[in-house]
């Protein structure tokens, strides 16, 4: 989904979230207005009073992991924090990503992670496409981690 339309529902939920609120001060004061007229000691909401409730706070939580740079996963972990473990998945066992200098490896140039070659398949999607380790200049590429069935004979 386009940054533009995360922008235009955020803006639509918004005004949800406004006249949702509008919508429960009127039967807050309504459940008050109740109760004070039967000299009631005990206010008493109607359910549709905790359905508004409940739906202000599905639009605040969907507002709050949506917003830039915080989108997180099912588990509640942000994505650029997955992102930063996947673009370390080439670094060499002395922290040196493959092809940068490393003072630790006989040749000076980092040869990456020895267990995780490019082209190595390192997991599958969903449908069955392989996840390859890409190569060094594709890695921020997310198409470059996927194989689609029709590729596979193509990658060693």
């Amino acid at each position: 989904m386009s940054e533009s339309a995360i922008t235009d529902l955020r803006r639509e939920l918004e005004k949800a979230r406004h006249a949702l609120v509008d919508a429960q001060s009127h039967l807050s004061a309504h459940a008050h207005m109740n109760a004070a007229l039967h000299c009631a000691t005990d206010v008493f909401f109607s359910p549709l009073h905790a359905k508004v409730t409940a739906a202000i706070a599905g639009i605040e939580h969907t507002l709050t992991r949506t917003e830039q740079g915080t989108v997180t996963g099912p588990d509640g972990r942000r994505a650029d924090e997955m992102a930063r473990v996947l673009a370390d998945l080439d670094r060499c066992e002395h922290g040196r990503h493959e092809g940068d200098g490393c003072a630790g490896c006989p040749s000076g140039i980092s040869p990456g992670n020895p267990h995780l070659p490019p082209g190595t398949v390192i997991g599958y999607g969903l449908h069955g496409s392989q996840i390859v380790m890409p190569h060094r200049d594709a890695k921020h590429d997310p198409v470059a981690w996927r194989v689609q069935a029709t590729d596979r004979e193509e990658r060693p």
